[in-house]
């Protein structure tokens, strides 16, 4: 059985917090486990949080975040599409957190993270918008 659920948010930090809590009951219902929800509230919190401060500019009050949850076969999929600048998280090195505190790079942390807790992340761009399709695969 496929289930799709949709949320559009406006691009601002306070509204963060509600794509995290779609995200959890959407994973919930397609039946991840405590620690797979957590890796998805994670993830779209991260992507969310860095579209609203650095896509936006934390001045996204006009501007949108939509999050789109799939469920189907085994995956649990989450898109998180906006209308800021192109931004390719796989453009750059991860950090290397073998590096000491001092000398890590600013940076880069987020998405990094993102590619470990997910199973598979992909980013595109459509048009006007960027597509960043993170899927969790189910125990």
């Amino acid at each position: 059985m496929v289930e799709e659920r949709r949320l559009r948010i406006p691009g601002i930090v306070e509204k963060v917090r509600v794509a995290c809590d779609f995200v959890v009951e959407a994973a919930q219902r397609a039946g991840l486990d405590e620690r797979e929800v957590y890796h998805c509230q994670l993830a779209v919190d991260e992507a969310c949080t860095n579209i609203v401060e650095h896509g936006y500019g934390r001045n996204g009050k006009d501007n949108v975040v939509d999050i789109i949850c799939r469920s189907e076969d085994k995956r649990f999929t989450i898109t998180v599409l906006d209308d800021s600048t192109s931004f390719d998280p796989f453009s750059r090195p991860d950090p290397d957190p073998n590096k000491s505190l001092e000398e890590r790079e600013h940076g880069g942390w987020g998405i990094f993270f993102i590619k470990k807790m997910m199973d598979e992340v992909d980013y595109q761009r459509y048009g006007d918008r960027n597509h960043l399709v993170m899927v969790k695969y189910l125990s």
